[in-house]
């Protein structure tokens, strides 16, 4: 697969305590290809990536979008997917060696360790939507977890084109364009042009997800099991 626009501008910065490369992509080019060597791993500053992965037989499946916050490639030996952008992007690349390198000091791990987690969170919110049965049941998870990346916003930017979100759904074309016009005339979103939408109600919406409204949003409140903390170290042992 070959890159739609030439190579990023790049510029190496310093990025709190681990070193890092800020990349520029045009939407559409690509940033990795899928079976590459995975010796970088990726944050997304500014703009919308998506990952996905090609059959034999031309078939593109498309397996995650990634906002600002969000971090991708974090593969082991090679890249399991190709990586695009899906608009113009900013992304923050990270070499893999300086987080398996037995000298990196440890506010650099610590750092390292956190974004990691972040990949994982990203992860398990794909989980959350392809866990849906029916049409209706996936486009609300989607459309929550955009809102959810907006800062719960119901003013949702979508940046990616119906084609996108029906690759990555596993529906076809025209079924998500009739259920984004159901999920209207049931008076759940607001359709405002191609790539905007607005959440009417979010309970509704929640509802046919099969969640609680505030679900998505974490219990700063609840307290973490005593064994949890013990594997923290953040109690001593008696």
């Amino acid at each position: 697969m070959q890159s739609l626009i030439t190579a990023p501008a790049m510029m190496q910065e310093l990025h709190s305590n681990l070193r890092s490369t800020t990349l520029r992509f045009r939407a559409g080019q690509l940033i990795f290809d899928e079976g590459q060597k995975a010796t970088r791993w990726y944050e997304v500053i500014q703009g919308t990536v998506r990952t996905c992965r090609f059959h034999m037989d031309g078939h593109r499946h498309l397996t995650g979008f990634f906002f600002s916050g969000d971090v991708f490639g974090a593969d082991y030996g090679n890249y399991g997917t190709a990586a695009e952008a899906v608009t113009d992007v900013i992304v923050r690349c990270y070499r893999v060696g300086d987080i398996t390198d037995d000298s990196t000091p440890k506010p650099q791990l610590d750092e390292a360790v956190s974004i990691l987690f972040r990949a994982m969170s990203t992860a398990q919110r794909y989980l959350f939507i392809m866990g849906h049965r029916t049409a209706s049941e996936r486009l609300a998870a989607f459309l929550l977890c955009l809102k959810q990346q907006a800062n719960d916003d119901p003013n949702i930017f979508v940046p990616m084109s119906r084609s996108d979100i029906a690759d990555f759904l596993g529906l076809t074309v025209h079924t998500v364009s009739r259920t984004f016009t159901d999920l209207a005339r049931r008076g759940l979103i607001e359709i405002n042009g191609r790539n905007s939408v607005i959440i009417t109600d979010n309970a509704g919406l929640c509802r046919l997800a099969g969640e609680y409204q505030d679900s998505m949003t974490p219990d700063v409140d609840t307290d973490i099991h005593l064994a949890t903390d013990l594997c923290l170290g953040e109690l001593s042992a008696a």
